[in-house]
């Protein structure tokens, strides 16, 4: 395994110093070519300056003698041409400066071109700027010309030469790099033969000490893998990664040889388990379906009974309601035959006070006859004294006549009053004859009344028996109601109670089933785990 890191490490050293190299020459190029672009920027000094020139000759040309005005406009429009030229010119030698660098050829000719350049923004700045503003002819402008002209010419060879100086330093870089380049790749490439050469070596060394073990742990596993584990498995005194891997691979032999004998043993006592656990699960299932079978049946008796209770119940209620209706009907019977009774104890005293009334009119009736009877007596003797006083009128003559007329008047008023009597006294006869009927009515209705005031009182009697007995019938009457309805209310909970055990019943029919199933999955597995077992030869 040092081999190989140090295979690694020296291929990572050499990709390493390879790119690094790579990485500081594309930098260095870069940079140049920074700067020799920004040197390049000279060229816009140099059309600057053949601009300059020629707004220079145009704004001469255009001045005619004598034309002030035309100058001064023309003056108006070229300046400010100039001025921006001059200015873009200060900015590009800036730039150009900045980017020198250690380069001395560069750095003379930058100077010499700033210097140049610096003569010739000067130059137009103090004369020709002047009197292109001034707008007029004037002698001057000849050699303003001519010496403008020669400041060109010289800023221009500056830039010339600073231009021919960077192309050529450009092509020396490039030709450089490009040399660099290749000889880095062929050290890349010896590097390269190197690494292989090394590489076939550990190669070599790696077959002859990982190799040869690891095909003899190979071979060992191909054993294993076809069921045949081996005992003993020679481990030796290596200490490296193979010798480590070996002993591994001889613990994990012996490991599985001691897993499959305790899977051997594990998987008959799981088999035999299964079979025990299934004959169990097959005879609970069966009790489970006969316990849910008779629960079945017993939901249906309590089903019956719950019914019956509630007819029961019903019943109760209507007879309760009907002796209810009874007790109000005797109740009212009741207070009727009081009435009633009450009504005879005064009839009966009616009845009384009415005989007591006879028998006085009967004893009145009396005293009436013998007043009638001496009223006839006292008509007797009167019609008795008027006939003698007819005779003693007779006897008397005419002096008598008047006493005779009286006398005729009271025999006639004697005969009435007799008459009158004895219809009284028949009148009398026919009224003692009727009180006495009356009494002896009287009495029979008293004797009725007082027999039918007694039967009215045993009937009381009979009824108040009747309606303790219909008090006492509906007091257990609704007893029974109330007794129905607990028990239809009990009856209500064993159905319930009933229906949760017949569906817990049911549940442990699926959980019986469940388990028998889980009871066979688990003898099929013993069965497969036991010819599984039975593959590996230890």
């Amino acid at each position: 395994m040092l081999a190989f890191f140090v295979l690694i490490a020296a291929c990572g050293a050499t990709l390493t110093q390879g790119l690094h190299t790579l990485d500081v020459y594309q930098t260095e190029f870069e940079a140049f070519n920074r700067r020799f672009h920004r040197i390049s920027d000279i060229k816009e000094i140099k059309t600057n300056v053949a601009v300059l020139h020629q707004l220079l000759l145009k704004d001469i040309a255009q001045r005619p003698e004598n034309a002030q005005v035309a100058g001064q406009n023309s003056g108006l429009q070229t300046v400010p041409k100039m001025q921006g030229l001059l200015d873009e010119n200060t900015l590009i030698m800036q730039r150009v400066q900045e980017t020198q660098g250690n380069l001395p050829e560069v750095a003379v000719l930058i100077m010499q071109l700033q210097e140049a350049r610096a003569a010739h923004q000067q130059f137009f700045q103090n004369e020709v700027l002047p009197l292109a503003g001034a707008g007029q002819q004037d002698a001057r402008w000849s050699q303003v010309s001519a010496t403008g002209s020669h400041l060109n010419d010289q800023l221009v060879q500056k830039v010339v030469a600073l231009e021919r100086l960077t192309e050529r330093l450009m092509q020396q870089s490039k030709v450089q790099v490009e040399q660099e380049f290749a000889a880095l790749k062929q050290r890349l490439f010896e590097s390269s033969l190197w690494m292989v050469g090394i590489g076939i070596l550990l190669a070599f060394l790696l077959s002859r000490h990982i190799g040869a073990p690891l095909a003899r742990l190979a071979l060992l596993a191909e054993q294993i893998g076809r069921g045949e584990i081996p005992k003993d498995v020679a481990v030796g005194l290596r200490r490296d990664e193979v010798g480590r891997l070996t002993i591994a691979f001889a613990a994990m032999s012996n490991y599985l040889r001691e897993l499959v004998l305790d899977l051997n043993e594990s998987t008959s006592v799981l088999a035999a388990s299964g079979e025990e656990i299934l004959a169990v699960t097959n005879q609970v299932a069966t009790s489970t379906q006969e316990t849910a079978t008779a629960i079945s049946e017993i939901v249906t008796t309590v089903a019956e009974v719950k019914q019956t209770a509630t007819l029961s119940g019903t019943k109760s209620q209507e007879v309760m309601a009907s002796a209810e209706l009874t007790k109000q009907e005797t109740q009212r019977g009741r207070t009727a035959v009081q009435e009633t009774l009450t009504n005879m104890e005064q009839i009966c005293q009616q009845m009384q006070s009415v005989a007591d009334s006879i028998v006085r009119l009967g004893e009145q009736s009396q005293a009436i006859g013998e007043i009638v009877a001496a009223v006839g007596d006292l008509a007797e003797q009167s019609n008795l004294l008027g006939v003698n006083a007819s005779i003693e009128a007779v006897k008397a003559g005419d002096a008598g006549k008047g006493f005779s007329v009286v006398a005729q008047e009271v025999k006639a008023l004697a005969d009435q009053s007799k008459q009158a009597t004895a219809q009284v006294r028949s009148i009398l006869g026919e009224v003692q004859r009727a009180l006495t009927k009356t009494v002896l009515l009287a009495e029979q209705s008293s004797k009725t009344v007082e027999s039918g005031f007694e039967r009215a009182r045993q009937a009381g009697q009979a009824i108040q028996t009747l309606s303790e007995r219909i008090d006492e019938n509906t007091g257990m009457a609704m007893h029974i109601a109330a007794c129905s309805q607990q028990q239809k209310i009990g009856m209500d909970q064993i159905a319930q109670a009933m229906e949760s055990i017949r569906q817990a019943s049911q549940d442990n029919v699926l959980g019986a089933r469940q388990v028998d199933v889980a009871a066979r999955s688990l003898n099929q597995l013993g069965l497969k785990l036991q010819n599984i077992a039975k593959k590996f030869r230890v």
